[in-house]
C-alpha cells in the first residue's frame, strides 16, 4: 500500500476534526430542540351527566354523542343507593372508548356541616366500587358540585356557611388522599375569586379551593370566548391562581337555556357557534400551564343543542 506524503495526512486529519465538530454540533442541537419542546398534552374535553338512569337506558347513545364530540372526561352522578353492578357495564364501556370517568355528586346543602356525612359516603361507595372494578371500568376521580352559595343562609351568615364548606372540603380530600389513584376535582363560579375566606381578606375562597384540588372546573358561563365580559376574560384569576399551585383548570360553558340573559348559555347560538368559539380558547390561555380543556354543561341539553 502506498504511503500518504506528510502534508495530505496532516490535511487529512484536519478535516476529520471538522466534520466530526459539525456532527456533534448538529446532533447537540437536535437534543436542544427535543428538550425545549416537549409534546404537548392534548386538552381535555369534560362534560356532566346528571341524569344517572340514562347509563342503563341508552348508554350506546351517549357513548356515541361523546365520541362524536371528543369528550374524554365524564362527570357522571353517581347514585350511592344503587349497587356497583348498576354502574359497572356503561362505565367499562366508557374507559374502553377511551373516556375517564369522575364520579359526580353535589347539593347545594353538601356544603353544611351537618351533610358532610353523604359527602363522606359517596367517597366510600368509590372505593367498594373500585375494589371489585377491573382495572378497566375504575372510576379514576371524584367531583363535588356544592353550590352553598345559593342558600338562604348566604346572605344571612355567609362567613359561617364558608366555614362549614371549607371544613367539608378539607373532610372529602382528607379521606379521597387515602387513596392517591384517585383524582379530586369541584365546580366552582368565576366570581368566588371575589369572596375572601374568614380570617384571611387576602386570600379568596376560589385560592383556596384551587390549592385544595387536583383540578378545578370554573363555570365562566358566557357565549364568546373573547373581548368584555367573555369566557377568557372573567377566568384569568383562576388560571393564575392555578398556575401558581401546580394545579389544572377547566374552562365550563353552559348549553341550558337561561333566565339570566342569552349571554350566559350557548343555547340560543347552537353546537356550531359554540365549538368555533371554544376552539378559540386554548390559543388564549396559552400562557397558562393550567389550562387543561373545557366542560360543556351538561350532556342532557348539548345533546339537543341545535346544529
Amino acid at each position: 500500500m502506498t504511503h500518504a506524503s506528510r502534508p495530505a495526512l496532516i490535511l487529512l486529519i484536519v478535516l476529520s476534526v471538522f466534520m466530526t465538530g459539525l456532527s456533534t454540533e448538529e446532533n447537540t442541537a437536535e437534543v436542544k430542540t427535543a428538550q425545549v419542546n416537549p409534546a404537548e398534552e392534548k386538552p381535555l374535553k369534560a362534560t356532566w351527566l346528571w341524569q344517572t338512569y340514562l347509563t342503563a337506558s341508552e348508554p350506546d347513545q351517549i357513548l356515541s354523542f361523546a365520541a362524536e364530540q371528543g369528550v374524554t372526561l365524564l362527570y357522571l352522578k353517581i347514585d350511592t343507593s344503587l349497587t356497583p353492578a348498576y354502574y359497572r357495564p356503561f362505565i367499562g364501556k366508557a374507559r374502553a372508548a377511551g373516556i375517564d370517568v369522575h364520579a359526580l355528586g353535589g347539593k347545594a346543602d353538601w356544603g353544611l356541616e351537618q351533610n358532610r356525612q353523604d359527602i363522606l359516603a359517596l367517597v366510600d361507595w368509590v372505593n367498594q366500587y373500585n375494589l371489585a372494578a377491573g382495572d378497566h371500568e375504575k372510576i379514576t376521580g371524584i367531583h363535588l358540585d356544592i353550590e352553598p352559595y345559593v342558600l338562604p343562609a348566604w346572605k344571612t351568615d355567609r362567613e359561617a356557611v364558608i366555614r362549614q364548606w371549607m371544613g367539608n372540603v378539607e373532610a372529602y380530600v382528607g379521606k379521597i388522599r387515602q387513596n392517591p389513584s384517585l383524582q379530586i376535582g369541584c365546580d366552582l363560579p368565576f366570581w368566588l375569586d371575589n369572596t375572601p375566606i374568614p380570617g384571611s381578606p387576602d386570600t379568596s375562597l376560589a385560592e383556596w379551593m384551587i390549592a385544595k384540588h387536583d383540578h378545578v372546573t370554573v363555570m365562566a358561563y358566557r357565549d364568546r370566548a373573547a373581548g368584555p365580559n367573555s369566557i377568557s376574560s372573567i377566568v384569568t384569576q383562576e388560571l393564575e391562581m392555578a398556575d401558581r399551585y401546580d394545579k389544572k383548570v377547566l374552562v365550563a360553558v353552559e348549553t341550558k337555556q337561561s333566565s339570566e340573559g342569552n349571554f350566559i348559555t350557548f343555547f340560543e347560538e347552537g353546537s356550531a357557534y359554540m365549538d368555533s368559539e371554544l376552539d378559540k380558547l386554548p390559543a388564549l390561555m396559552a400562557e397558562h400551564p393550567s389550562f387543561a380543556g373545557v366542560a360543556i354543561h351538561s350532556f342532557e341539553y348539548w345533546k339537543e343543542l341545535e346544529r
